[in-house]
């Protein structure tokens, strides 16, 4: 049957019709498919956007990229062009991690006066992304230089050495606090005082709690508090001594005049006025004995020899006196090198104490002198002069 032009033209017309369709049924299929993909933006979270470290040469920024593809995380200079340091993600469509390194020297050149500066991270599209939008994140970073807190490791406190104040000091130079572990066995003031209130172990811990400019920091003092050993009651004790003995407002003082067995820190030893030198009154007075039964009482906090010495009933000269408080023993009389710090040389009319090194103090002289109580050179001739040696046993 023979066809008209007419009709071929219908035809044809219905043909690239068809194929147009086609054609545009395929378009937007693949546009459909670049568009899915191109929504599918990556997404950049910085582990701390706001970063602090301690030293310039140290600076490492972390992070995730979501369907990372293998594309490349640049991190970029302020200007937001300069590209400082670069990585590249996975290529997976799930999420990898990524660490850049910030580079010193640019770290160091633009520091600004608070010690802080910005650098951005930002992802870029590669080839499968390269419809993607470039994500980006800003990084504050600050350094911080480190500090330090210099403070002893340790410290003891006793029924003789009650308080203390540890010595710290930050090499940052601010404010320290302090706290303690245990306030009903050490408690702890702002400006580092402590306190023994009981036996027992506490820990002080000191803090600097740190700025723009200088990271925290910590220290912590081992603080043990506990009775005295009998060596460090002989220590107080002649410490206590030295210490009276060089006061020149302390003087010798006998009979009447003062109290014989009075002590000034008990309040016993103010005798009759009649008795005092005009215009003087003369309670920082000590005698012999009353002398050295005051530095027992006073710088070993012995208790029984503490009562004693507030009712100005002090040891004498005879064993009978010492042996009632339970904390002497009588020598005999040990060779001059023999003698041991503490030591308190008994002779009929006088009574002195042996400090160590040859040395003993003493109350003597019988005038109100101030050199009356003094510490001397022990010589074994005068060592001679003594009958018998009694030694401190402790509490």
């Amino acid at each position: 049957m023979k066809t008209s032009g007419t009709q071929l033209n219908a035809k044809a017309r219905c043909i690239s019709f068809v194929l147009i369709m086609m054609l545009i049924m395929a378009l937007t299929l693949n546009m459909g498919t670049y568009d899915a993909y191109a929504l599918s933006v990556p997404k950049i979270t910085i582990d701390a956007a706001s970063l602090k470290a301690d030293s310039a040469d140290n600076i490492v920024i972390t992070g995730t990229v979501s369907r990372s593809k293998g594309q490349a995380i640049n991190l970029l200079a302020a200007d937001g062009e300069t590209v400082l340091a670069q990585t590249t993600a996975g290529t997976g469509d799930g999420s990898s991690t990524f660490k850049l390194s910030v580079p010193a020297k640019y770290a160091n050149d633009h520091m600004s006066g608070t010690g802080s500066f910005s650098v951005y991270v930002q992802s870029q599209a590669v080839k499968g992304l390269a419809a993607s939008k470039k994500a980006e994140a800003n990084v504050v970073v600050r350094i911080q230089k480190s500090q330090t807190i210099t403070a002893p490791s340790s410290i003891t406190l006793t029924n003789l050495r009650t308080s203390d104040v540890i010595k710290a000091k930050a090499s940052s130079g601010l404010k320290l606090t302090y706290k303690s572990s245990n306030s009903q066995v050490v408690t702890v003031k702002s400006n580092g005082e402590i306190k023994r209130k009981k036996n027992g172990k506490a820990t002080i811990t000191i803090t600097q709690a740190g700025n723009n400019n200088y990271s925290p920091a910590t220290k912590t003092v081992q603080v043990t508090c506990r009775k005295s050993t009998k060596q460090e009651q002989i220590d107080g004790a002649v410490a206590w001594a030295i210490k009276i003995a060089n006061d020149n407002s302390f003087t010798y003082g006998t009979g009447s005049g003062a109290h014989h067995n009075g002590c000034y820190f008990c309040g016993t030893n103010y005798g009759p006025r009649k008795y005092m030198k005009p215009s003087k009154k003369y309670r920082k007075t000590y005698c012999c004995n009353p002398f050295v039964h005051a530095a027992y009482a006073h710088g070993a906090q012995h208790p029984k020899m503490l009562k004693y010495c507030r009712k100005a009933s002090a040891i004498d000269m005879t064993k009978a006196s010492y042996y009632r408080f339970g904390c002497w023993k009588c020598v005999g009389k040990p060779a001059y090198k023999n003698l041991q710090k503490g030591d308190v040389l008994v002779k009929s009319t006088h009574v002195a104490m042996y400090i160590g090194k040859g040395k003993m103090v003493e109350a003597s002289g019988g005038n109100w002198s101030a050199s009356s109580i003094a510490v001397k050179k022990m010589s074994k001739s005068r060592y001679n002069g003594f009958t018998y040696v009694m030694r401190y046993t402790g509490y």
